[in-house]
Formats: C-alpha cells, structure tokens, sequence
C-alpha cells in the first residue's frame, strides 16, 4: 500500500470514531422529587441538564467527560471574602457582587487513567438577564479555589469558582462546555 493509502485510511478511521464517540450526551442523576406535577406544554422541553431552560436540578450529578459533577453550595455575596483575600484582588463595580459557585468533580474513569478539570476554559455562568460570565481568575489569598487539576479515577476535587454577576442576576447556571461532548447546565442555588 502505498503512503498516501495508509493515511487516507487513518483519516477516514479517526473521522469515524470521532463522528461516533465525540457526542456524548451528559447522564444526569437528579434528586427524586415526587410532589412536583407533571406539566404539559404545547414545545418540546429540552433533556433535563441539555439547556439553560431546563438545566439540571439542585443537587443533580451530571456526568460529563468521564467526570460527575455536582454543585454542593455557593457563597452570595462573597465580595468581603475576596477582599480579606487581598487587598489588590477586583473589587466588582457598581451593581455587581462576587458570587463562589462549590463545585465537586469525581472522576468516574478506573483508578490508572487521569481526569483533567480547567474551570477557566470550559465553565461560564449565565443568569436571568442573559449575560453569560466568565470566572474570575484573578483572585489571590483565598483558600478553597477550585484550580485547574489532573486526578485519577475514583479521586475526587472540590473548590469555589469565582465569578462577578449583577445583584439582581436571579435563576444562576453555570454551564460546562467540554472539549468533546455536549454542553450541559446545572442549577445554582
């Protein structure tokens, strides 16, 4: 077989294992919660986690990427722990506040396979007004940020990621965009 065979059939492979592999959808495993009623809407409702209409529960794992997540609390307004953190970290303007989103991540890949997790590419939050806020990465002297991190299966990391939102932001999803994948949301307390 000549060269340009052999990487012919190599790009068709890759291109088909990626077309097959690369779109996995996020299982989400909410919290039972038998006393809401069922509605019946005229629209199709999104996948439960799918959308920022109709993003995962409170206390919902979604897994995504190997990896389950779960947001196990939040502190608003954190604007006077980022201070006592230190005195040069941002100070949000006029109508804005710090709000930490608690995240824990559980790498669900076996014991000697890694997990990586970077809040800061493939996390945003988005509230009621529509803006979609990056986390704030520029804070120093507080304890608890989540960083980025490999860990290896059945280990697990948890920390804050930091973002400045408006006060009036009400219904907060923070949303993950993997590399491969879909994008799933999860509600915030």
């Amino acid at each position: 077989m000549s060269k340009i065979k052999i990487i012919a059939i190599i790009a068709i492979f890759v291109f088909i294992t990626m077309a097959c592999g690369g779109s996995s959808k996020p299982e989400v495993n909410a919290p039972s919660n038998d006393s809401q009623p069922v509605q019946q809407q005229a629209s199709p409702i999104p996948e439960v986690g799918s959308a920022r209409s109709n993003p995962a529960p409170i206390g919902s794992e979604v897994v995504a990427d190997n990896m389950a997540f779960t947001i196990t609390g939040t502190i608003r307004p954190a604007n006077d722990k980022v201070t006592a953190g230190n005195m040069f970290n941002s100070t949000p303007e006029a109508g804005q506040e710090y709000i930490f989103v608690e995240l824990n991540v559980v790498c669900k890949k076996s014991t000697d396979e890694k997990c990586s997790i970077n809040p800061t590419f493939n996390m945003n939050l988005i509230g009621s007004l529509g803006i979609e806020y990056d986390p704030n990465i520029f804070i120093s002297g507080v304890e608890g940020l989540m960083e980025s991190t490999e860990f290896y299966g059945d280990a697990s990391v948890k920390g804050y990621i930091p973002f400045i939102v408006g006060v009036g932001e009400t219904d907060l999803v923070l949303l993950y965009d993997p590399f491969l994948g879909d994008t799933f949301y999860l509600a915030i307390p």
